[in-house]
């Protein structure tokens, strides 16, 4: 099964798609001049201000970022750094850096899109690709992307993330159905609360969980400080296909880091994939612009901070596992709080999912909004108790093959939909 996943992983994550999320990255880029040093105070300036903003019917900002990263920060940034430079090499990162600097530029034209225009559910806003599609006469289109979002919510947003929550419940000697049974009793009782839940418990525990980790890598990268500068420079290296071993050119190793690179940054940050886009349209009052430099701030914080500083002390301290590092360097206790934060992030990522997934199918389902959530809500937890079963490799297989169909029809729209995104001024 894994031999057909990675096989079926190589043509949907082939030079074709490489090229389209590239080039559709340097186009909105351009189109909103991000790369003006100006861009990124304004940038600054508006989103800090927009905090002081009333919410009125929907989530407040905050919450709205706080669910956002609640679905990229976390086993993407962590674990799948470790993943993509095991798997890719540390050259890796370094793509991971352009897809991602470019994805800036893709998130704010999503976001700005799926703002342009609302819908409303039940007296509260509700936007995104699905939207957009289906106003512009693509409904089969909208479907599609609504039924891979609720796809990618049970595989990227539950499956994989439920298997690092698992590991920290089974490091306390638990059985694999002890584990899956408190995933699920945790997972439901969040969910079914309903978004309003969801979002603010991300905006609880993003913040505690991210402030915590940052200090511990700070440590560790104070601890391996001569490693530092190294490291960079292997990122470099083998960033273009420079062996360390032969000493040479490698046009294999430099199209495989490539690859890597750009899955990881999908999967880490999300930017094409049309997800985040969905809480931000359910900000009430929100303006496009403002929640569109939201999105360019997810990126920043996802892999331009969580994702090189996991990097980083990974790469200074010799290991490629996250956990493995942090159990050499702190001992049990730095095991202990190293799961402790995953299976946190993991948490938040999976209930992001399901509310990016509840989206889709309250959009789906108008007449039957409730009964369709209430019924997802069941599946969504049960998914959760079946995770911990299933291999770590395959999972991820799935995860990015599962990313790239999703962005096919949110590219689709923002080519349709290019005229509408302006320079950031």
């Amino acid at each position: 099964m894994i031999t057909i996943l990675e096989a079926l992983k190589s043509i949907v994550w082939g030079v074709p798609t490489l090229v389209l999320l590239l080039v559709s990255g340097i186009y909105f880029t351009r189109k909103c001049a991000f790369y003006r040093l100006n861009a990124l105070k304004i940038t600054v300036r508006d989103t800090l201000f927009s905090l002081k903003r009333g919410s009125g019917r929907g989530i407040s900002s905050f919450k709205a970022v706080a669910t956002a990263l609640g679905g990229t920060v976390g086993v993407g940034s962590i674990v799948g750094v470790g993943y993509g430079i095991a798997v890719g090499g540390a050259g890796s990162i370094f793509w991971m850096w352009v897809c991602s600097f470019f994805g800036m530029g893709l998130k704010y034209a999503e976001v700005a899109v799926a703002l342009n225009r609302r819908s409303e559910i039940d007296g509260k806003p509700i936007g995104g690709a699905q939207v957009r599609l289906k106003d512009m006469g693509y409904k089969k289109t909208s479907a599609v992307f609504c039924f891979l979002c609720v796809l990618c919510s049970f595989g990227t947003g539950n499956l994989t993330q439920v298997g690092s929550m698992s590991d920290f419940f089974a490091s306390a000697g638990l059985t694999k159905i002890m584990c899956g049974m408190i995933c699920f009793a945790v997972i439901a009782a969040a969910v079914f609360g309903g978004r309003e839940r969801i979002a603010c418990i991300n905006a609880v525990i993003i913040p505690s969980a991210s402030a915590v980790y940052l200090f511990a890598c700070l440590v560790l990268l104070i601890l391996n400080y001569k490693n530092i500068l190294p490291s960079f420079a292997l990122i470099f290296r083998e960033a273009f296909g420079i062996s360390a071993i032969s000493g040479g050119f490698s046009g294999a190793l430099l199209a495989h880091t490539l690859r890597e690179g750009f899955a990881r940054s999908m999967f880490s940050n999300e930017a094409g994939m049309g997800s985040s886009p969905l809480a931000h349209a359910t900000v009430e009052n929100a303006s496009a612009d403002v929640q569109a430099k939201w999105g360019i701030f997810e990126i920043f914080f996802d892999t331009f901070v969580v994702s090189t500083v996991t990097a980083l002390c990974l790469l200074s301290s010799g290991f490629d596992s996250p956990s493995q590092m942090f159990f050499s360097s702190f001992g049990k206790i730095g095991g202990l709080v190293f799961g402790l934060l995953t299976a946190v992030f993991a948490f938040a990522s999976v209930i992001s999912w399901c509310y990016y997934a509840e989206c889709c199918i309250s959009f789906m389902f108008i007449k039957s909004a409730d009964l369709a959530t209430k019924i997802y809500r069941i599946l969504f937890a049960l998914v959760s108790f079946f995770g911990v079963f299933i291999s770590g490799n395959t999972l991820w297989a799935v995860s990015d093959i599962l990313n790239a169909l999703m962005m096919f029809p949110n590219l689709f729209l923002l080519f349709k939909c290019r005229n509408e995104i302006e320079r950031i001024d």
